[in-house]
């Protein structure tokens, strides 16, 4: 049975009920990316945090290109304005991420790998309303505040 709490005009879901789906079919390969580039770079001798920041920088930017269209279906206005902004809170979700991993590893001598997987599904949700909110200035009303909205409705 398909859950929706927000419907459109014609009574299907809107949109905006499938973004967080959508935020994590996006998620989802970014964390595959993510977690084959830190391997590697580990593999090859790469200390963990380097390689985290590393792998992190490669899902991210793919992330956005994913989150932009697919995600919150916007267009190309505003496209390097709103990187700005994403690669501003993909600093933000990389320091915690990296808080996280360190903890992990530092902290519980969890092995680099395991506690990169486990750190990066902890700060999604925190990146989810971070990205949704200021990246893209998409509001719980549906409504954006970029220019580039107001063309999409």
């Amino acid at each position: 049975m398909r859950t929706c709490t927000t419907r459109d005009e014609e009574g299907s879901c809107s949109s905006r009920a499938r973004q967080p789906v959508k935020f994590l079919i996006v998620g989802t390969g970014g964390y595959g990316v993510n977690l084959a580039v830190f391997t590697g770079l580990v593999g090859l001798g790469v200390d963990y945090v380097s390689a985290s920041i590393a792998s992190y920088a490669v899902s991210n930017a793919l992330m956005y290109i994913g989150n932009r269209y697919f995600t919150f279906g916007l267009g190309h206005d505003g496209f390097w304005a709103a990187y700005l902004r994403y690669i501003i809170v993909g600093s933000v979700v990389l320091g915690l991420n990296a808080g996280v991993l360190a903890a992990l590893v530092e902290g519980t001598g969890l092995d680099a790998r395991i506690a990169q997987a486990i750190s990066l599904l902890v700060v999604t949700p925190v990146a989810f309303v971070l990205f949704k909110r200021w990246t893209f200035q998409l509001r719980d009303t549906g409504q954006s505040s970029s220019p580039a909205a107001a063309t999409r409705h």
